[in-house]
């Protein structure tokens, strides 16, 4: 009888391991993804926003990139690198306002943790490199509790909150032409 006990014990403790491992890798966080290069307009053009202000849900997912990979987006700076505190990530940061040359789309400020103005200019080329990660959480935003979830890089989260601002540190841009 006790031999059967034992058997049972290690049984539901492998269950038990097997449960966290899943856990651990949910939505692919943990995998092994594929890298991305996409143009500002390309990335607001792949974006599925939703956002209910009756529900309080905020839903963000791509269509062609999934938790684990690395997104690398490229384009022109199209204003002067500026650097200030900014009062939606309260930190002082380089902001590099991004978009596509000749099309009319929408840019994209991307905020470095770091004063990096004298590495770069109005004109240039840049990387930024991104992780795109699973969130599914809850917020307060403007007095009301917010259902965050889907599909966000992981630099959106600042001091562990969604902001709606990317923070990246100098490491991850870089000058390509």
């Amino acid at each position: 009888m006790q031999s059967k006990s034992l058997i049972l014990l290690i049984i539901i403790g492998i269950a038990i391991i097997a449960g966290i491992i899943v856990l651990l890798d949910h939505h692919g966080n943990n995998s092994n993804g594929e890298v991305v290069v996409m143009g500002v307009n390309e990335y607001i053009n792949d974006g599925i926003y939703e956002k209910n202000y009756t529900t309080h849900e905020f839903f963000l997912d791509f269509r062609s990139l999934k938790p684990g990979d690395i997104l690398i987006l490229k384009d022109s700076l199209c204003q002067e690198p500026k650097y200030d505190f900014d009062n939606v990530t309260k930190l002082y940061v380089t902001r590099l306002t991004m978009c596509s040359p000749g099309n009319s789309s929408w840019p994209i400020v991307i905020y470095v943790n770091k004063d990096v103005t004298d590495k770069y200019k109005m004109g240039d080329i840049i990387e930024v490199k991104l992780h795109i990660k699973h969130y599914d959480f809850k917020e307060e935003w403007n007095g009301e509790i917010w259902h965050i979830y889907g599909e966000l890089p992981e630099e959106a989260i600042i001091n562990g909150k969604y902001s709606g601002e990317i923070v990246v540190p100098p490491s991850q841009v870089k000058k390509v032409g």
